[in-house]
């Protein structure tokens, strides 16, 4: 009968160290995850807060001032490419070329 009851009451404290372990589990995952949701909440008030800085940094008057001081935009040529495929195969070239 002490034998029955030693294990029923080892059963009982393993079954209870275990459950305790898995709580443990789940309250550390959720501490995890409201760390996680406020890392995610505190980069996106600083993207917003760089966003309202750019948008008011930019006005028109300053886009038109800075494209009249640059010029007028070119776009890609088709003879750039193959320049930039030649340049780019002359320096592989050379590389593999080097000991």
């Amino acid at each position: 009968m002490f034998a029955k009851i030693v294990a029923v009451i080892l059963t009982i404290g393993t079954v209870a160290c275990v459950l305790l372990a898995i709580r443990q589990q789940r309250v550390q995952a959720a501490h995890e995850l409201a760390q996680v949701q406020r890392r995610v909440l505190d980069q996106d008030r600083t993207l917003w807060q760089l966003r309202s800085e750019i948008a008011a940094r930019i006005i028109p008057s300053s886009i038109a001032a800075n494209t009249r001081r640059f010029g007028p935009l070119a776009g890609n040529a088709p003879g750039r490419y193959r320049d930039l495929v030649r340049r780019e195969n002359r320096a592989e070239s050379y590389t593999a070329a080097q000991p």
